[in-house]
């Protein structure tokens, strides 16, 4: 089984660095993605009517390995959603695969909540899906931050 997976991880190489087109200076391939989020710590997006706010990461910016966020979730007219159910999905779309680790939320209070253990095992671009269900709400909205981690 160990084999297998190193075969497996082995064929998720990535190649950081290469020559732009017009023979410039190297940049990294997360210079050159332009599908990523730059991320700052108040980093907001929308997912149908909420709305995630990236309070602040550790590491800052997130990077390959261990991760964890602080988020603030609210609903569209900016009241804060306590008792959400959340679920943390890291997907890397380049290489068809997510993480081995299952992150961890924990509510704080006022609609805040803290994302423990979310697990880069390599560089390059990420999905972080965040299915956020509000009481009472049929369904979960998903909010998507795409970051790319040198590595």
């Amino acid at each position: 089984v160990s084999f297998a997976v190193g075969v497996v991880l082995a064929g998720c190489g990535s190649d950081d660095t290469s020559s732009s087109s017009s023979g410039t200076a190297n940049q990294t391939a997360c210079e050159k993605d332009t599908r990523k989020d730059v991320y700052i710590a108040g980093l907001a997006k929308q997912g149908g009517a909420i709305s995630v706010k990236l309070v602040d990461s550790t590491p800052s910016p997130p990077q390959k390995l261990m991760n964890a966020l602080n988020i603030q979730v609210t609903d569209a007219g900016g009241k804060p959603i306590e008792k959400a159910t959340i679920t943390v999905t890291p997907w890397m779309p380049d290489h068809a695969h997510g993480s081995a680790r299952v992150p961890a939320v924990t509510e704080k209070g006022g609609g805040a909540y803290t994302i423990d253990g979310i697990y880069y095992p390599m560089a390059g671009l990420w999905q972080l899906t965040l299915s956020i269900t509000a009481p009472g709400a049929a369904a979960p909205q998903d909010v998507v931050f795409n970051f790319c981690l040198e590595g």
